[in-house]
């Protein structure tokens, strides 16, 4: 799954330092992993993770950390990310299950819900 030994504080600084590129991301509440995301075409990671870390300043959402990956294929390796983590885990991480304060999920993550 994601580098867990490269995670980064989740606050406005680290997400204004990860490259502007597609990527998957993945939100940490200290050692738990919480969501696995992805961009969307038109933004790059730091426009995503930081539409999130909006959420984290308002209270909607619990998360200290994020890691991030890129890939030209956003998408796809998300799903294979959540499908792995699923098995694993025999469910999906807390803000990829229904009803989460997330409400822009990827639709790949609707397929496991």
């Amino acid at each position: 799954m994601f580098v867990t030994s490269l995670k980064w504080r989740f606050d406005s600084d680290a997400v204004q330092a990860t490259p502007r590129t597609q990527g998957v991301f993945g939100l940490w509440d200290e050692g738990e992993l919480v969501y696995i995301g992805t961009t969307e075409r038109s933004a790059c990671l730091p426009e995503a993770l930081g539409e999130l870390l909006k959420l984290k300043q308002q209270g909607s959402i619990e998360a200290s950390h994020f890691t991030w990956e890129m890939t030209i294929t956003p998408r796809s390796w998300a799903g294979e990310l959540l499908r792995l983590y699923f098995n694993n885990h025999g469910s999906l991480p807390r803000y990829n299950r229904g009803g989460s304060p997330i409400g822009h999920e990827p639709q790949v993550h609707r397929n496991f819900a």
